[in-house]
């Protein structure tokens, strides 16, 4: 189903008359991941940056957003992407059943009307039970409203005091794939690369920790990086978030957001630039950084 979902962002395409190219442009991601999307192939980067991708693909050629996620997510699952979900049926009004009134109520109602004076006694006791039954509901309604907004508080107040004073530092964020799934997709995807082998080789004769790389994310950013041709790494970095990494020889690096990332290697800021979403892959060595222009194999 995803073939006839990436010939439905085709057909709007070539409707509005737009070539590759000019979305390439428009949206400043790379031409080879506009061309994936086209030939309907949605495996070229994580499904956060893939949606994304899409979203942009979408608006440029005149399509709702929304909706074309939609599409993809039901073209995922093995569902025609043109299907069209049938509006809910608002839930019929329920038709409450007026039952006549018992023989003992409306013998009860007759004798009231026959001891006017009587009846309204009786009404003026059960009214006052009524009150005071009520003044005690609404005060225990309200104790139970306090308490529970107090330990919603206390609650909160043990959740920030563990995050920020006893929760330990985790070395390394929960990657989004298995390690194991993404490296059979580098192996399948990409050509190894000739400087990552040099950095393999190399490894072996370096001094340990020589480098020491930090990474810094001004907005969402995600990282996939190998320390010295052998540990792979994948995380991800929050809004005004960095990490630290040493290595020995060198450090070969995925980018998601080039334009929220800031590298600095050995306390000194390197001259890493890219546009926002765009993903960029360098290799970084006692010799400072290098642009590469396909992705490094883990």
């Amino acid at each position: 189903m995803l073939e006839m979902f990436a010939e439905e962002l085709r057909e709007a395409r070539e409707k509005s008359e737009i070539t590759l190219q000019q979305i390439a442009q428009k949206s400043r991601i790379d031409l080879k991941y506009i061309q994936a999307i086209d030939r309907g192939d949605f495996s070229f980067l994580p499904e956060l940056y893939v949606k994304a991708f899409i979203k942009q693909f979408a608006k440029i050629v005149g399509l709702d957003e929304q909706v074309t996620i939609k599409k993809y997510e039901a073209a995922k699952t093995g569902k025609t992407p043109k299907e069209e979900i049938e509006p809910e049926k608002p839930e019929e009004i329920k038709k409450e059943a007026v039952s006549e009134k018992p023989v003992i109520e409306k013998k009860a109602e007759a004798l009231k009307i026959q001891h006017p004076v009587k009846s309204f006694q009786e009404s003026t006791e059960k009214k006052s039970d009524a009150e005071k039954v009520s003044f005690f509901e609404r005060i225990k309604s309200d104790k139970a409203i306090l308490a529970g907004v107090i330990g919603s508080a206390l609650l909160i107040i043990l959740v920030v005091v563990y995050f920020f004073f006893i929760m330990p530092e985790s070395d390394i964020i929960v990657a989004e794939k298995p390690y194991d799934e993404v490296r059979k997709e580098n192996q399948q995807r990409y050509v190894p690369d000739n400087k990552i082998q040099r950095l393999n080789e190399a490894t072996t004769v370096a001094p340990s920790d020589s480098l020491r790389l930090n990474i810094y994310a001004s907005d969402t950013t995600w990282i996939r990086l190998k320390i010295d041709g052998r540990e792979v790494r994948e995380f991800k970095l929050y809004p005004n978030s960095d990490k630290s990494l040493k290595a020995a020889v060198g450090v070969s690096m995925i980018v998601g957001n080039a334009g929220a990332t800031k590298l600095r290697l050995g306390g000194k800021e390197l001259n890493f630039t890219g546009k926002k979403n765009q993903v960029r892959y360098v290799l970084i060595d006692k010799n400072g950084l290098k642009y590469i222009d396909s992705p490094p194999t883990f």
